[in-house]
């Protein structure tokens, strides 16, 4: 009975040992993983998916086009979920990588940024990256020039 407990304790152990060494082997996703994964969740319009591929700093601008989709018609929805996604680049740099995407139904090339988040790749937005126009708010005014302002205008004179 002895001999039977000693083995049943190794097969145990080795188990155990088995687990912690696969445990610590976790892969990560490569960048051209994770910018697959989300340019498939957005198709799919699962902006909850999305989020998860995309840095805390993107998650307003996947608010934002999530705001832009729910105003596509159906048309316009089937297209960019028939649509085929292809890495045609990859380019890494440190904790930062590009990946280059083609989108077979525009036949336009995307860009799209990644950093590394508690050691994980993540897309990063911006809001340019969405809106082609984007402008950022204007800076305030320094004191010369509120002050040309000022001067400039006529202010009323008090009747009399």
């Amino acid at each position: 009975m002895n001999n039977c407990m000693t083995n049943y304790l190794r097969i145990l152990n080795l188990a155990l040992l088995f687990g912690t060494v696969l445990s610590g082997c976790q892969k990560h996703a490569a960048p051209q993983e994770v910018a697959l994964n989300f340019m498939h969740a957005i198709q799919e319009s699962n902006f909850d998916l999305a989020r998860d591929y995309a840095t805390k700093e993107s998650q307003q601008v996947i608010q934002l086009y999530s705001f832009f989709d729910a105003r596509r018609n159906d048309s316009e929805r089937n297209k960019i979920k028939k649509a085929g996604i292809e890495v045609i680049d990859t380019e890494e740099n440190g904790d930062k990588a590009t990946v280059t995407v083609l989108n077979s139904s525009s036949k336009q090339k995307e860009r799209l940024q990644l950093v590394k988040e508690n050691g994980q790749w993540k897309i990063s937005l911006t809001f340019e990256s969405i809106i082609p126009n984007y402008m950022p708010p204007a800076t305030p005014l320094d004191s010369s020039e509120s002050i040309l302002q000022q001067d400039s205008l006529v202010m009323p004179q008090p009747e009399k």
